[in-house]
């Protein structure tokens, strides 16, 4: 692995950390590793292998594309996004990294054809409970 990656590695995985609130320690215990290993893969002195960058993604709740990903602000919003959202929102968005961007504009217009759709549906429910109550 280059030095350059793998010091981009260590920065995420520290801005990842960072970004939850956690220490070397917890995360560590979560990863089933010693402190002082994960704080080696952190300050980019020794490189995780694939099956550790795994583990570390699964921790943290992000694809492992992540990180080594180069822009920092990218990291920490995509992985509070992929926090929030449930696993299906996460499934539409791999979904969604994965199309062309003529496809990702046809998919936009299809969703909010599908927003204007359920707003339909939900004021013809709400008119026919009113006409029910009268």
């Amino acid at each position: 692995m280059k030095l350059e990656t793998q010091m981009r590695i260590a920065a995420n995985i520290k801005r990842l950390r960072n970004s939850c609130g956690l220490n070397q320690a917890e995360i560590a215990a979560k990863l089933q590793m010693d402190r002082s290993l994960f704080s080696l893969y952190e300050s980019g002195r020794r490189s995780p292998d694939t099956e550790v960058l795994y583990q570390i993604s699964r921790c943290f709740g992000v694809p492992m594309e992540l990180l080594i990903e180069s822009e920092p602000d990218k990291i920490v919003s995509d992985a509070s996004c992929l926090e929030l959202c449930s696993d299906g929102e996460r499934k539409l968005v791999d979904i969604f990294r994965a199309l062309s961007p003529f496809s990702k504009g046809r998919l936009l217009e299809k969703a909010e054809s599908l927003v204007e759709w359920d707003r339909f549906r939900q004021a013809q429910r709400k008119a026919l409970q009113q006409n029910i109550k009268r």
